[in-house]
């Protein structure tokens, strides 16, 4: 693969629902049924209880998206709903600059806590959230689609 040249956050558009469900539909909901379609991701994207948050990536001239993420924020919480990097450019810190951009509106916006969910036999993704702070405060049985487990995956954060 040609060298990231840049990788640019920015809000997702509507414009960008069927390329994120299409992500979504292949790295995250991956022998599941599919939950988060083009529909689903507008109204996400349109809510204004939700920040869905792209990676625009430059690989020479050329220019797509190359992972997003969604959290919807509450009073005093939020819960990170979907995460996912294209394969081919997953290690190069792109999710870690997504959730971390996240975490401080979540703490800007005034939440103390930020809940997910992630696949129990995932341990690279479980991983990757402990090495950012969260931690599994409960398992899950048959918790997607009645079949597979997952954790509840938790970070706090001390008001200032």
């Amino acid at each position: 693969m040609t060298e990231l040249t840049t990788c640019a956050l920015r809000l997702a558009t509507v414009k960008d629902a069927k390329v994120l469900a299409n992500m979504s539909r292949h790295y995250i909901e991956q022998g599941l049924d599919w939950r988060w379609r083009p529909e689903a991701l507008a109204r996400q994207i349109n809510d204004p209880e939700t920040v869905v948050l792209v990676a625009e990536i430059r690989l020479g001239e050329r220019r797509f998206l190359g992972g997003f993420a969604a959290m919807n924020y509450r009073m005093e919480d939020a819960t990170l709903a979907l995460l996912a990097v294209h394969p081919r450019l997953r290690r190069k810190g792109i999710a870690r600059r997504l959730v971390k951009w996240l975490h401080k509106t979540a703490t800007t916006a005034g939440c103390e806590k930020i809940a997910l969910q992630v696949r129990a036999r995932n341990h690279p993704a479980r991983a990757f959230y402990r090495g950012l702070g969260y931690r599994e405060t409960c398992y899950l049985p048959r918790y997607y689609d009645g079949t597979e487990a997952a954790y509840q995956m938790e970070v706090l954060f001390t008001r200032q």
